[in-house]
């Protein structure tokens, strides 16, 4: 879940304001000196019909082919020599669940596909502005009339209005934009309209044929990981198949800066065997899968876990260890029907935890926030 623990970063790179001098920046709160009170922002209702289905993941060509998201786990990588401490760290921190769970209805993200006739606006990013980084427009971003982000209405304080940087929200309300024609993403956290505007807290893009990792963090994940990448799409819990690494949040992620490909993290945890973002788990390999009694969807799950395996790329909630599918409000009717039980966090009870194995770690980055940065690219235009 994405922190504004990144606050606290964005105050030690004040050399971000120098670099974006060269930048028009136009001021984001109230002329007034409002304190940015006022109504907390209910859910956005759609403009116009959603579409009926997504897109087939396969179709949209995500992320290139080096990708650590679209990479098989190679025979040559090994076990960690600490990965059954860490895995009983993470069992510890499952919670009452005690099983793998996906967050769909709640805390995920809406995906919505923009074509060349999609109005393009203007969104704005109050914490752009909150965090000195010299920018608080995200400039020519095409959202569909029927776009609406998630509305994760199990936070008790959904984002303030009036152009305010609501770090202090606990609801993230994310909302994703795939332009395939130009191959861009747009990535927005805490989502909302006001009079009629689009405003995100904050939110970024990167080009679809990237490997899905902003170079220099400031995703709207607390990795630097793109939203998009490792989420579960329909189609593939429908074809029984899905070709990319997971990903997931926890609760205990730890301090001490992001393990490689993850570039952030805004783990808060000192103990010596809770995860680093950027950690890669998989199922082991030689589980015999078909004695687990699993069904249609774990099955699918499970391979990928086993073939792929999945990335931590946000300190989460209570929930516990979460993977993410695509909102269902990205279209117009329930596409998990009969693929998963219509609940906001559906339970994976039959995939064991205790046979979850940590791969060799790298070394965590210390010094990751000196290279916090925003990275021009064909997709993002800032102001």
């Amino acid at each position: 879940m994405f922190s504004l623990f990144i606050f606290l970063q964005k105050h030690k790179l004040t050399l971000l304001a120098v670099l974006f001098l060269s930048l028009p920046v136009t001021g984001c709160g109230s002329a007034d000196g409002d304190d940015g009170g006022g109504e907390p922002a209910g859910p956005v209702e759609p403009a116009g019909e959603k579409p009926e289905s997504l897109p087939e993941f396969a179709s949209l060509s995500i992320y290139n082919s080096t990708s650590p998201l679209n990479t098989r786990i190679p025979e040559s990588m090994t076990v960690d020599q600490n990965s059954d401490a860490y895995i009983q760290k993470l069992i510890t921190g499952a919670g009452s669940s005690e099983s793998l769970l996906i967050q769909v209805g709640q805390y995920s993200a809406t995906v919505f596909i923009a074509d060349e006739s999609t109005p393009r606006v203007d969104v704005q990013l109050p914490c752009g502005e909150f965090w000195e980084m010299g920018v608080n427009t995200l400039k020519d971003v095409p959202i569909p009339d029927y776009a609406v982000p998630a509305y994760d209405s199990d936070g008790e304080d959904a984002p303030i209005t009036k152009g305010v940087c609501a770090e202090e929200s606990s609801q993230d309300n994310h909302m994703i934009i795939i332009d395939p024609i130009n191959r861009c993403e747009y990535d927005f956290w805490q989502t909302r309209k006001e009079d009629g505007h689009w405003v995100a807290s904050w939110g970024n893009a990167i080009e679809l044929s990237d490997d899905g990792i902003y170079d220099k963090g400031l995703s709207t994940r607390g990795s630097g990981f793109a939203f998009l990448g490792g989420m579960i799409w329909p189609d593939e819990l429908v074809n029984g198949e899905i070709n990319h690494a997971l990903v997931f949040s926890y609760p205990f992620t730890k301090s001490g800066g992001p393990v490689a490909p993850a570039t952030d993290s805004d783990g808060t945890i000192t103990d010596a065997f809770s995860l680093p973002e950027g950690a890669l788990v998989r199922l082991n390999p030689n589980l015999n899968l078909s004695e687990l009694n699993l069904s249609s969807s774990e099955m699918s799950i499970a391979k990928a876990l086993q073939e792929y395996g999945m990335y931590l790329v946000d300190n989460g909630g209570d929930t516990g260890i979460a993977l993410y599918a695509i909102d269902p409000e990205s279209v117009a009717s329930n596409p998990y029907e009969g693929l998963l039980p219509d609940e906001d966090y559906p339970l994976l009870q039959n995939i064991p935890l205790d046979e979850l194995q940590v791969m060799e770690l790298p070394a965590q980055d210390p010094n990751y926030q000196s290279n916090l940065d925003l990275v021009p690219n064909n997709c993002a235009s800032f102001q």
